[in-house]
């Protein structure tokens, strides 16, 4: 909608002798107009002062259409526009389109976004959390925008981690037979406590470490004596993850093991050391990434094992073997993965592989617990992906006690989600993330439950004012100056999906939600739809609607459900 307005205002200036590249921003606050015309380009371009040229322009352009007033402020020309004309054009523009914000920058191309990645047989941590719900956003925002998404989940179910939690196990053989029959929860928490085990024992005692070392070729071997054990473990790790991904509304199209590509990883390695592109030391295999101002990275070890950066090589072949169509793959990854993508992405180049140029590493912040915040811990000095999700759902059960309202626990269930998700997707993407308990789970500060909130308030409203005449004489409406920019508002939303698609960040959906809702309460501060009649009432309802709509549809991006009550 935004777009057509400035369209209108194109004509406008083209028609007062304004040439070039004719661009609009909104003015820092409303008092200084709806619209702004920055003159520097134009003023350049006739050897002229930008104030003076703003000065000139405003004064040739008279009032009419959806032009009110116009006004130069310094280097700059503000409109001020017809409410009624804006109102018209933005309710019937989001009336007309039920896809309103949705994009057609990706037609016809197809990525895939590669996200959560915990692996088997360890904890999901806050790490993965983060992914998870970045990634799913990253897909909505590129699927909101036209692109053929396939979702993706690369995890490392080989490796020491692995062979960490294999010794384990069969330490404790006999405690690992007796939980098979317990809650799947129960059985996850046991392999957490055999990877510690396992992951202590490599620490302090050298013949185990050696029997762990052992146990990790094994794993990679695919031995028998192991098989069932390795088997078992391996699934109720995916099953587990399985609950935490339908929890957060999350699913995947392809599932990728680091078991299905380290030995193809090896070859491939082992023909580019012929060929030149790796080279050997103390018995390793490395890419020389000091040829290409990076660093110098280990490919094969010394046990003649491929390291996580091979197998990155034999994915990203799998991946466009699989999927020849791919136009770009990007990995949804934390930011201490950099230095290892620029060297794989580097490897890629060098091997002359498909992805070389279409793969991409969209650098994801931290997420840590703020200041001294004080969580329980099954394992006493670490707090979990699924452990903070559980604390979050028991601290809005408590706060929501006495709420009287239908579906109670799927309600809780969403404000949960909205919780955590907001509380990680309103930061800059690439940004660490200080998750404050008490501060997500507000209903009166910039939260997801503030936000679910508005939505469920204006769901109210409309329930109360019920059945109306939907129309509305425009000659007749006086519409309030919170009104207009409110609808203003609502008309940036097709342009602001735009820019975080454009810069893959979910951040400038949040912070545009968080305005909106803000605009919104001004506005109701002193629009009252139960007190108005005739055109007033329409318009004030069909204005709150889609503030509901609009809101909805952002936070669906962001991978957050509405609830019609709170």
């Amino acid at each position: 909608m935004l777009q057509h307005i400035y369209l209108q205002l194109e004509k406008v200036m083209s028609n007062v002798g304004v040439t070039g590249n004719i661009s609009f921003s909104t003015p820092p606050n409303s008092d200084m107009g709806d619209i702004a015309f920055a003159c520097f380009s134009y003023a350049k371009e006739v050897g002229k002062n930008p104030a003076e040229v703003a000065t000139t322009i405003a004064t040739q352009i008279t009032s009419g259409g959806i032009v009110e007033e116009v006004q130069s402020f310094g280097p700059y020309v503000n409109f001020y526009l017809n409410k009624n004309e804006v109102a018209k054009i933005v309710l019937d523009g989001i009336e007309s389109d039920s896809n309103y914000g949705a994009l057609n920058l990706g037609s016809q191309k197809k990525v895939m976004v590669e996200y959560a990645c915990p692996n088997p047989m360890k904890a999901f941590h806050l790490g993965h959390l983060k992914n998870l719900i970045t990634g799913e956003s990253i897909v909505r925002l590129m699927e909101n925008a036209g692109y053929d998404v396939i979702r993706a989940n690369y995890q490392g179910d080989v490796g020491m981690h692995i062979a960490k939690t294999m010794w384990g196990l069969f330490d404790w053989i006999d405690q690992f037979d007796a939980v098979k029959d317990a809650p799947l929860r129960e059985r996850v928490e046991f392999l957490g406590q055999a990877y510690a085990h396992g992951a202590t024992i490599y620490e302090e005692n050298e013949e185990k470490k050696a029997e762990i070392v052992a146990y990790n070729i094994k794993v990679y071997e695919q031995d028998p004596t192991i098989q069932e054990v390795y088997t078992t473990a391996r699934q109720w790790s995916l099953e587990y993850f399985d609950t935490i991904y339908e929890l957060l509304g999350s699913h995947f199209d392809r599932l990728y093991f680091e078991s299905e590509v380290f030995e193809r990883g090896r070859e491939i390695v082992l023909q580019g050391l012929k060929k030149g592109t790796f080279f050997k030391s103390e018995g390793a295999i490395l890419f020389p990434g000091s040829q290409y101002g990076l660093h110098d990275r280990v490919y094969i070890n010394s046990h003649g094992i491929p390291t996580y950066d091979a197998k990155d090589l034999a994915l990203s072949e799998l991946r466009f073997d699989e999927y020849a169509a791919l136009d770009e793959v990007v990995h949804v990854v934390g930011k201490e993965q950099t230095e290892h993508f620029k060297v794989v992405f580097a490897a890629y180049e060098a091997l002359g592989m498909s992805g070389a140029g279409k793969e991409s590493h969209l650098i994801g912040g931290f997420l840590q617990l703020k200041g001294d915040q004080k969580m329980s811990s099954r394992t006493g000095n670490i707090v979990t992906g699924d452990q903070l999700l559980e604390q979050v759902r028991q601290r809005i059960t408590h706060v929501m006690i006495d709420a009287e309202i239908e579906q109670k626990d799927d309600v809780i269930t969403k404000v949960t989600s909205a919780s955590l998700k907001y509380a990680m997707l309103r930061a800059d993407i690439s940004k660490d993330v200080a998750f404050d308990l008490e501060e997500s789970i507000s209903t009166s500060g910039n939260s997801g439950p503030y936000l679910l909130y508005i939505v469920a308030r204006i769901n109210s409203i409309l329930k109360k004012v019920g059945h109306i005449s939907d129309v509305i004489n425009w000659d007749e409406l006086s519409i309030l100056p919170e009104e207009h920019v409110l609808a203003m508002k609502l008309a940036e939303y097709p342009v602001v999906t735009e820019e975080a698609t454009i810069k893959r960040d979910t951040s400038v959906i949040a912070k545009y939600l968080f305005d909106l809702a803000q605009t919104y309460n001004s506005c109701y501060a002193v629009s009252h739809v139960s007190d108005a009649t005739g055109s007033t009432q329409a318009y004030r309802t069909a204005l709150i609607k889609h503030t509901r709509d609009v809101m909805t549809r952002g936070l669906w991006l962001l991978g957050i459900d509405t609830v019609e009550s709170m």
